[in-house]
């Protein structure tokens, strides 16, 4: 049985050209001192999209206030991050309708597809999909929050710099495939923490 959007194999035609392994520690450490440069830039332009941010305290004398923001603030990430590897997974079954496999690593939180390799148009929209629609949704509630309540406009943008730092992986793998790999043959092998590449033998 023929799959349009992926093969249950390499077919013998094709060469490994990547593979990366996000559980690897030098490949962690980079990936993780790349997000942490991401989320210190995305939270300063979140900062400065408060009105007068010089003056701005954070429930200034109000320890109550201040320690419920962050417990909102923690309940909402990690309800985030299951929605954003969701996402992932949610294309990758309406385009393969094959096992998905979720996990975490010291890294990572990821889903994978581990038992097939998808062609280049399925990859790229699996990566893409949460760094889409979670900054959509992102930007949209902060500039409507900002309008009236600094503390939930404060919230969103820390959960906005938490989810474009985290999808530096997803950009890095997009940004490959955009610039490195543009055969539409070109297969991808995802089992969450590590992907391979592999491309048609010229």
């Amino acid at each position: 049985m023929e799959h349009k959007d992926f093969e249950l194999q390499v077919p013998e035609e094709y060469t490994l050209a990547y593979h990366i392994d996000a559980a690897n520690k030098k490949t962690g450490i980079l990936m993780t001192l790349g997000a942490f440069v991401i989320m210190v830039a995305a939270i300063a332009l979140v900062y400065a999209g408060i009105p007068k941010p010089w003056s701005f305290t954070l429930f200034a004398g109000d320890t109550g206030r201040f320690f419920l923001f962050w417990v909102v603030w923690l309940v909402l990430t990690v309800v985030y991050l299951v929605l954003h590897e969701l996402t992932h997974g949610a294309v990758y079954k309406a385009m393969t309708h094959q096992k998905l496999r979720f996990g975490i690593t010291w890294s990572a939180a990821f889903c994978g597809v581990p038992d097939i390799y998808t062609y280049r148009r399925v990859a790229i929209l699996s990566l893409i999909a949460p760094l889409t629609v979670f900054t959509i949704i992102f930007v949209a509630l902060g500039l409507w929050l900002r309008t009236f309540s600094t503390a939930w406009y404060l919230v969103v943008g820390m959960l906005f710099a938490v989810h474009i730092s985290g999808c530096v992986g997803d950009m890095f793998m997009t940004f490959k495939f955009l610039t490195k790999y543009k055969d539409p043959r070109t297969l991808m092998r995802d089992t969450g923490p590590e992907q391979w590449v592999y491309v048609p033998e010229e």
